[in-house]
């Protein structure tokens, strides 16, 4: 059986994932003890809020050199919305703040010339080309999954793209799968039966 760890920090929507994974029958364990994030299979890390702040808690609990000592000894993670944003190297909301630096990139303000911020909704999502051989998503093209976001990782390699959205006539990177870290900007847990599919995927792909 899978170790499977929710992160609590402070800046999560703990239960609404964790009532998710009950729907899914998974076994996951809410925490915040460095000993016991150090030593999950999988860690699941939301978030919601502003990145400074979120990153800053990580920081003060010792969370985030738990992450990374998990990832060392081969274990997963998997972000969400804010969660997934902390996955990169920095973010420029309210200035320039490094990230958990597990994925290459940097996250940006939305640009409102293109389109209404926050966004704020449904969305389509779009299945990148790209090939993953531990995750095979059974897709549909008019699958929409729910979306609450200001800022948006750009990733530093278009190989890693999972999922894309459309934001106005620009692509957003929705998703993105490098090794043992996968990221979702949008809420798989309130995205109905097309966002409980992707995260019972997601976390059976990973084992």
């Amino acid at each position: 059986m899978q170790n499977i760890i929710i992160i609590d920090y402070g800046y999560g929507n703990i239960y609404s994932i964790l009532s998710a994974f009950k729907v899914l029958k998974f076994n996951a364990k809410v925490s915040n003890n460095p000993c016991e994030i150090r030593k999950a299979d999988i860690l699941v890390l939301p978030g919601v809020g502003a990145f400074k702040s979120a990153i800053t808690a990580l920081k003060k609990l010792h969370i985030d050199t738990a992450i990374k000592e998990a990832i060392k000894r081969g274990g997963y993670i998997v972000g969400i919305c804010l969660g997934f944003q902390m996955l990169f190297d920095q973010s420029e909301e309210f200035g320039l703040t490094k990230g958990l630096g597990l994925l290459t990139g940097k996250v940006t303000k939305l640009d409102n010339s293109v389109n209404k911020v926050p966004n704020v909704g449904w969305r389509h999502l779009i299945k990148s080309e790209n090939n993953f051989n531990k995750i095979n998503f059974n897709f549909m093209k008019l699958d929409m999954v729910y979306f609450v976001h200001s800022y948006i990782p750009v990733s530093s390699s278009s190989d890693n793209i999972l999922f894309y959205t459309k934001f106005g006539d620009k692509l957003l990177h929705a998703s993105v799968f490098s090794k043992q870290v996968i990221g979702f900007q949008f809420h798989p847990e309130k995205s109905g039966p097309v966002g409980l599919n992707i995260l019972d995927t997601t976390i059976r792909g990973l084992k």
